[in-house]
């Protein structure tokens, strides 16, 4: 990160001991969501005795006032040197715990013992990091419902992966691969002292499943925890999903190989059978009369902008044909 950045915040908390753990949140223009998010985590059990530092990227509202509000140390950077990997580095670099949560300024804590259920889990002296379940808005749409809730990060099991023995890992297949490495940092913990042998780096988009593969190649467990839990989706524009689609499969292939859809007769055999299927699920189960109208309407177009991104992000890492996407 660069060294023209502003420390705003308020001194630390003035500790007795060491802080059981830092919590480490990138913001830009967060809103009333983030006052929500900042007024569950201050309810925390165990926030007397954790540290919250705030990287800000150039919010134009109160999101660094109600950060520093919160007694947290908040850095500002400028909008153009905000990365997803370096970002959280430079935060968890100023952390004094050596356990690091890592959040987003939307991702409202379910209940009091968010922190609790995440640290549990860190206790194992295997484990490097653990991420947390995510429920969808109350007033998600039907189809948002549906995707996140079936999702890895939707189960109610908790989950332990690691590599049981050499060459196990080189016979998955890329969607094997990709399963096997899920992580997010949505709502997670690690170990700093994990982290300084293995920092996100300078990644643009999923730096917390780039980071899963390499720490589980080192022989760490990952750990999935249901039990941390925090509220977190979203209704954003078409072109933003199309955006997000394209970056993160160019990701996955660049990690894994994953190639889902290789041609273009494929693609439209794809588009045709997850509208079909989206609109007979939105038929059956969205109640809301203008809500199913809507969905109707926008699910075959955001499902042909998502099956060729899928496309358009793979022929393009292939080609090596650099990614124009921003602000993801």
């Amino acid at each position: 990160m660069s060294s023209n950045h502003k420390n705003t915040g308020k001194l630390k908390k003035d500790y007795t001991q060491p802080p059981i753990c830092s919590i480490v949140i990138p913001t830009k223009n967060g809103g009333d969501l983030f006052a929500h998010v900042l007024n569950a985590l201050t309810k925390q059990t165990l926030w007397n005795q954790t540290e919250l530092i705030v990287i800000d990227s150039g919010s134009q509202d109160n999101t660094v006032e109600l950060a520093k509000q919160a007694g947290a140390t908040v850095i500002e950077i400028a909008p153009h040197e905000f990365n997803h990997g370096a970002t959280r580095d430079y935060g968890i670099s100023l952390a004094n715990s050596d356990t690091i949560i890592l959040t987003v300024q939307d991702a409202v804590p379910v209940n009091n013992n968010l922190l609790q259920a995440l640290l549990s889990s860190l206790e194992d002296t295997a484990v490097a990091g653990v991420y947390a379940r995510q429920i969808p808005q109350p007033d998600a749409d039907v189809l948002t419902k549906r995707n996140l809730n079936a999702w890895l990060t939707g189960r109610i099991e908790r989950e332990v992966r690691f590599i049981p023995y050499d060459g196990w890992y080189e016979t998955l297949s890329p969607m094997e691969k990709h399963l096997f490495c899920n992580f997010d940092n949505v709502c997670s913990a690690i170990k700093k002292s994990v982290w300084q042998q293995q920092h996100f780096g300078h990644v643009n988009f999923g730096e917390d499943i780039v980071w899963a593969e390499r720490v589980l190649r080192q022989g760490y467990h990952i750990v999935y925890e249901p039990e941390a839990a925090v509220i977190h989706s979203h209704n954003r524009p078409m072109s933003y999903e199309y955006k997000r689609t394209y970056i993160c499969h160019r990701k996955l292939y660049a990690l894994f190989g994953l190639h889902l859809v290789p041609n273009i007769r494929g693609m439209w055999r794809s588009w045709l059978y997850a509208s079909i299927t989206d609109m007979l699920y939105i038929l059956r189960n969205e109640k809301r009369l203008m809500q199913k109208i809507q969905l109707l309407f926008k699910a075959p177009i955001l499902d042909l902008l998502s099956i060729f991104g899928q496309y358009q992000a793979v022929q393009d890492e292939i080609k090596g044909i650099s990614s124009s996407v921003t602000g993801v």
